[in-house]
């Protein structure tokens, strides 16, 4: 007893001598234009961690009223920030080790109320005598190639470029679209549009190829709900377009026209 007694009255005294010492050193030693002071870096790095502080920094403490009130700042706002870290730090844990339970005792409950059901093997499906079990059907790609490598730069509504003689596509139909671009055409992404009057009716971004000396661009399009009639395709990069007339026709006039 005697002995937390002295302990006690031994603390109260150093925290006493403290106060004192901390209102004797903020007063007794004023230096207003702040001579030979250091810079206020050093003092916020001694605030930070006082035994890697530099020793003439705090020895400048006990004798530079200015220079220890600012370093006093330094250090509240430094366990601030230490006390703010640490209760963010264990915040997150705290956070971070409930989510991990929640998930733990959620998971332990499903299972105890949804058993893993074996499903039995399923028979195949009864069909009707002669029906022929349907198949998936798969869209049947018609390969078509349009030819821009005699066409030459578009500018704005000119039309003087454009093929006399419009290229066909036949009409309701998937299509695997082959672009030859003109000579010299650089591997890079086109915008492709194809246009009926001035409205958009399909359109589509592809990178280009060099194949056997040809630069082409590959494209799958569905073209089943275009009319037939006359469109105009167009391709454009890095400021150049290129257009060319085409025709879209019914699948049995076009492979007349190809004969």
């Amino acid at each position: 007893m005697v002995r937390n007694i002295t302990k006690r009255e031994t603390l109260r005294a150093e925290k006493e001598l403290l106060v004192f010492a901390r209102s004797y050193l903020s007063k007794a030693f004023p230096n207003p234009e702040r001579r030979g002071c250091p810079p206020d870096e050093a003092l916020t790095a001694i605030a930070l961690a006082w035994r890697e502080g530099d020793e003439f920094v705090s020895d400048h403490l006990t004798c530079c009223s200015p220079c220890f009130n600012a370093y006093m700042g330094y250090l509240v706002r430094t366990r601030a920030k230490v006390r703010k870290v640490t209760r963010i730090r264990r915040t997150a844990a705290a956070i971070g080790i409930a989510t991990v339970l929640v998930i733990a005792v959620y998971l332990f409950v499903a299972r105890r109320r949804n058993p893993p059901v074996v499903a039995p093997g399923s028979p195949a499906p009864i069909t009707e005598p002669g029906t022929p079990n349907q198949a998936p059907t798969t869209a049947v790609y018609v390969p078509v190639l349009i030819d821009f490598s005699g066409t030459s730069p578009t500018r704005g509504s000119n039309q003087n470029a454009l093929r006399p003689v419009p290229q066909t596509i036949p009409s309701g139909s998937t299509v695997s679209l082959s672009l030859r671009l003109p000579l010299g055409s650089e591997e890079r992404r086109y915008l492709m549009t194809l246009t009926s009057g001035r409205q958009v009716v399909w359109s589509a971004a592809a990178q280009a190829r060099r194949e056997n000396g040809e630069t082409l661009l590959h494209v799958d399009a569905n073209f089943k709900n275009l009319q037939p009639g006359s469109y105009h395709l167009q391709i454009s990069s890095a400021g150049r377009r290129f257009r060319t007339p085409i025709l879209i026709k019914p699948a049995l006039a076009t492979t007349e026209q190809q004969h």
